[in-house]
């Protein structure tokens, strides 16, 4: 069964075709051709033998058709699904009986056009029309010119029963490839919309919050301070001598020195706030909850832990520091003061020496 499974789903070879139009126009085949088989058995057993003969070039070409959506030809494929499902069920309603619902069949068809990939709207519009006038001719002559129907009501009753579990299938398969299709595109559609939210909110080198990023956090922390009254402090951080890192090791080494920062910034903010990278070498922190004194213990030791840890990179072992400004938040000053104050401060600590933080 899983064998058939992946046979009927196998993908198509050509860039042009799609495989749920293919998998669709499979599932529709084996429909028809057993529906066809059973219906030429039907007919043959109620002397009308030609027209079980007739049926069994229907099956023939079904069988066409689904070797057609392996050999990326599924518009051939759906051209010879529309000639069994119109020219078949029309001489079926002549021969046998127009009140059997043979006609039913052919309204898939309208399924199929529409189904198809292509935009232009007119002459899948065009088609539909057709197919109405077409039904609705081959109901007036049936009716007019006398048919010799079945020789027994079992036979009536059964070939209904056919035509409506036929039907019933062909829905199916098609609902079926209907939802498949849409569930494809949303999932498609909420995978690329998550590719552009990260291209939007997070820097690809560090895989940290970007600027714009960050300033929606601050905008929402900002909020819920004016609303409860908690504190939160920010901080800028700078590479100390990341400039003489470029030069000495390479930019390679540079963007090594930034990752693997921006890693330990990652796992030792979990819980206490934020990270972003702000540009350049620059790191800016927001400890949530937290007041200056607290925040200024908790930076203090990543402030250590960056010192420590050792850089490894092709050939070279160093070591790098970093130096911090920080203030606590006031809805006195607003964000851009509460920045400026903090960036003024990571300035002061350059200045002092480096390697430290400065509240």
């Amino acid at each position: 069964m899983k064998a058939l499974f992946n046979f009927l789903f196998q993908d198509v070879k050509s860039k042009t075709e799609t495989k749920d139009f293919a998998v669709l126009l499979r599932f529709m085949c084996l429909i028809l051709a057993i529906y066809y088989l059973i219906t030429a058995v039907t007919v043959a057993c109620n002397r009308h033998y030609y027209v079980g003969l007739i049926l069994v070039l229907a099956i023939a070409i079904c069988c066409g058709a689904f070797a057609c959506t392996y050999e990326d030809y599924t518009k051939l494929s759906m051209i010879l699904i529309n000639i069994v499902l119109i020219v078949f069920p029309a001489m079926l309603s002549f021969a046998v009986g127009y009140d059997l619902d043979f006609q039913f069949m052919t309204f898939f068809t309208i399924l199929i056009v529409f189904y198809n990939q292509s935009e232009n709207m007119t002459p899948k519009i065009i088609y539909t029309i057709l197919i109405c006038i077409a039904s609705l001719i081959i109901s007036w002559l049936s009716t007019s010119f006398g048919v010799s129907g079945l020789d027994s009501s079992f036979s009536v009753i059964f070939t209904r029963s056919i035509n409506i579990i036929a039907t019933v299938g062909l829905l199916s398969a098609i609902a079926y490839c209907y939802c498949t299709k849409f569930n494809q595109a949303e999932q498609k559609l909420r995978a690329f919309n998550k590719e552009l939210e990260i291209m939007a909110n997070y820097d690809p080198l560090t895989k940290l919050s970007n600027r714009r990023h960050m300033n929606e956090h601050l905008a929402g922390l900002v909020y819920e301070h004016n609303r409860t009254g908690l504190p939160f402090t920010m901080a800028i951080g700078d590479i100390d001598f990341f400039k003489k890192v470029n030069d000495t090791y390479g930019h390679d080494t540079g963007d090594y020195v930034l990752s693997t920062v921006a890693g330990i910034f990652s796992e030792y903010m979990k819980g206490k706030g934020h990270v972003a990278r702000w540009g350049g070498e620059e790191f800016l922190f927001v400890f949530e909850n937290m007041g200056i004194e607290k925040a200024f213990a908790a930076l203090d030791k990543m402030r250590h832990q960056i010192e420590m840890t050792p850089m490894r990179f092709k050939d070279f072992d160093f070591n790098v520091t970093m130096t911090y400004g920080m203030e606590e938040f006031n809805d006195l000053f607003g964000i851009e003061v509460t920045l400026k104050h903090a960036d003024d401060k990571l300035y002061a600590g350059k200045q002092g020496g480096r390697n430290r933080v400065v509240m």
